[in-house]
């Protein structure tokens, strides 16, 4: 792949015209950063091109970090193009306007929570949208304040006594953990728990010099009827 140093060099027009932007050893990543990350990240390859996916995620849930290459897609070169090769002297233009005209609007476009889901659909990502991953998504709805879809989640793993196989941990978490707190509507102890995971993977990205701690919307959600009480 591409050396750190040469991927920086090609990079440094597109971070001295986006002041929203920052490098993180191989990912750029649009500051600020609040329970979402969105960025530019640059895979790994045959050393003689560059090879950038645009990349949108959560960071309040534990199994995140396979996504980050799941609800992304490449940054294709130009048409008449066959790719960022290094050996192009032309190649930093080329990436940089090709970032600016192709991904940055799409990320730029994913601010709070709404945008996130709105934008995770089955026609951006088949087969791989949002609602595809319960466990994923049940973080979703609870950070959103939509205890109702998160009960009916965690109802369904405590009835089956389980989730699946690969997922020994689920019963415990879902069933036992999230499931008591999300029928006392325990607004605190759900921030506190979600806060926990987000705060753990903005530390192992190295995201804490652009993160900016902010409330969930469950917990700015004024006077919130208790589960199960009527409207």
């Amino acid at each position: 792949m591409p050396s750190a140093a040469q991927t920086k060099k090609a990079i440094t027009p597109l971070l001295q015209r986006n002041a929203d932007l920052a490098l993180i050893n191989r990912l750029v990543v649009i500051k600020p950063v609040h329970h979402i990350q969105r960025g530019i990240f640059f895979q790994s390859g045959d050393g003689q091109s560059f090879r950038p996916i645009w990349t949108v995620n959560v960071l309040f849930a534990p199994q995140v970090v396979c996504f980050d290459t799941i609800w992304a897609r490449d940054v294709y070169a130009a048409p008449h193009r066959s790719g960022f090769h290094t050996y192009h002297s032309d190649v930093s233009e080329l990436l940089c306007e090709r970032i600016e005209s192709v991904a940055l609007p799409l990320l730029r476009q994913v601010q709070t929570l709404d945008d996130f889901v709105a934008f995770n659909t089955a026609e951006r990502f088949p087969g791989q949208h949002l609602a595809a991953f319960e466990y994923i998504k049940v973080y979703v709805d609870i950070a959103r304040g939509d205890f109702d879809a998160a009960l009916k989640f965690c109802e369904l793993v405590k009835a089956k006594g389980g989730y699946s196989d690969y997922m020994p941990w689920a019963y415990k978490v879902f069933a036992e953990t999230l499931y008591p707190m999300l029928m006392a509507n325990d607004r605190a102890g759900l921030a506190r728990y979600l806060k926990d995971f987000e705060l753990s993977q903005v530390k192992g990205r190295g995201l804490e010099k652009f993160w900016e701690p902010t409330p969930f919307p469950l917990e700015v959600q004024a006077h919130a009827a208790p589960v199960g009480s009527p409207s």
